[in-house]
């Protein structure tokens, strides 16, 4: 992990200190569009529950694209954009979302995004320090160095598969990442593409669960197609006694072995922390990226069992068992 990003990611702690906001800001009901692109989730939850913590009144309007592209677009259209100015945020969940976002709302209000994992590369803001616009938010990223070396504590790994939606630019910017920080490792990395309109998921799932495609162990990124599967890539995995190493929580709880992963709650929050700090005077365009500062290593305990794998006692320690 960088200097850089350490020091974005203790921020949050101080940001999301509860706190009473400015007089400037006291008594104004906030007005927030909430573009969605697979419904409410933790995040949105932290969201609401930070804003009202600090002090806070919303109204908010909920336009969920349900992982539907074109009506991703329709909502920005006709819902969104000839009514920006009747809000004084926009709230952005993901990438896709973030991106089209960006798009159509442009400088005219404000927009918080959240559960992006690398905005930096996306294009989303310039830098990690400040975003240059009228634009802040939060990653979900958790260092793949520190996912990947936590799953060597367990086991060796030569071939790592890794299942993504190539049409995420999301996905395609971790994926390229990950075979960065796999090559030092001598680890290959082997691309199992699983864009949603070929039926390829099910397909790589079948070759894994067959040994058809070996791997040591499978790599699940913060990919939103394949998080919407999390049930089905779970049960397959565990039933071919594949390790999987998660991105995210979801992941892990639905049956995925093994991940180091960020607090959707604790990232929600600290978006709110970011209108709090917004309407309390200070620029988004200054503001730094935000990120979970404590991610945890959860394991899936019935997943190890069916893998018959005894997780070390020193990750075991540390570790969040979930059933």
């Amino acid at each position: 992990m960088t200097k850089r990003a350490l020091m974005a990611m203790v921020l949050v702690g101080l940001l999301v200190l509860p706190g009473a906001p400015t007089p400037w800001a006291a008594g104004k009901t906030l007005r927030i569009a909430m573009v969605l692109w697979r419904g409410e989730t933790e995040a949105e939850k932290g969201f609401r529950d930070g804003l009202k913590e600090l002090g806070h009144s919303a109204e908010y309007v909920v336009m969920n694209a349900g992982q539907d592209r074109a009506e991703l677009g329709r909502l920005l259209r006709e819902d969104l954009k000839s009514k920006l100015e009747t809000f004084d945020y926009v709230y952005a969940y993901g990438t896709t979302v973030t991106l089209a976002t960006k798009t159509i709302v442009q400088d005219k209000v404000p927009i918080v995004f959240n559960i992006v994992a690398d905005p930096v590369g996306a294009g989303l803001v310039k830098s990690m320090e400040a975003s240059g616009g009228n634009i802040a938010g939060v990653t979900n990223e958790v260092p793949l160095p520190l996912q990947l070396q936590t799953a060597l504590q367990v086991g060796p790994i030569r071939r790592l598969g890794i299942l993504f939606n190539p049409r995420e630019k999301n996905s395609m910017l971790i994926r390229d990442r990950l075979a960065e920080v796999a090559r030092p490792l001598n680890i290959e990395v082997v691309d199992l593409r699983s864009p949603p309109a070929q039926d390829m998921l099910q397909d790589n799932l079948r070759k894994l669960r067959d040994r058809a495609i070996a791997v040591d162990a499978v790599y699940l990124p913060p990919d939103s197609f394949i998080v919407s599967n999390a049930k089905l890539v779970g049960a397959e995995l565990r039933a071919g006694k594949v390790r999987s190493i998660a991105s995210l929580e979801a992941f892990v709880e639905q049956g995925a072995f093994m991940g180091v992963v960020a607090d959707y709650y604790t990232l929600g929050r600290a978006a709110a922390a970011i209108v709090h700090r917004h309407q309390g005077g200070q620029q988004l365009s200054n503001m730094p990226l935000l990120a979970d500062p404590n991610p945890v290593l959860k394991v899936n305990s019935t997943t190890a069992r069916a893998l018959g794998i005894m997780i070390p006692e020193p990750l075991r320690k540390r570790a969040v068992i979930v059933e």
